[in-house]
């Protein structure tokens, strides 16, 4: 597996959704994913904006949770509403990212019970 592929599993993304996020042909997004050809700069580029907007909205997700109550217990079950910063974001209409920010959200929560 590329990295390239892992980076795109990691939000994720459809080969049909990284492509219209990434500005490139469906067939490119398959190529740089089951081979070693490497995508442009300006993919890499916009690989390392969305992982950023997706971290940041983590971090926004993570400081906003009312820790006084919280228990490992709730972990599972927290929701957390849309992250602004993906919602503002009109090249990011993907689920995918979404999901990631909330993993990441919960994961990072999950530190103050280890």
């Amino acid at each position: 597996m590329s990295n390239f592929k892992a980076i795109i599993d990691l939000f994720g993304l459809s080969a049909e959704e990284a492509a219209a996020y990434l500005k490139a042909e469906p067939a490119d997004i398959v190529r740089w994913c089951t081979t070693n050809d490497s995508p442009p700069i300006e993919v890499w580029q916009a690989v390392v904006t969305l992982f950023d907007t997706i971290r940041f909205a983590a971090e926004d997700a993570a400081k906003a949770t009312d820790l006084d109550d919280l228990e490992a217990t709730d972990l599972n079950s927290l929701s957390f509403p849309p992250p602004a910063r993906l919602a503002a974001n009109a090249n990011c209409p993907l689920k995918g990212p979404e999901r990631a920010a909330r993993a990441m959200a919960v994961a990072s929560l999950a530190r103050v019970f280890v």
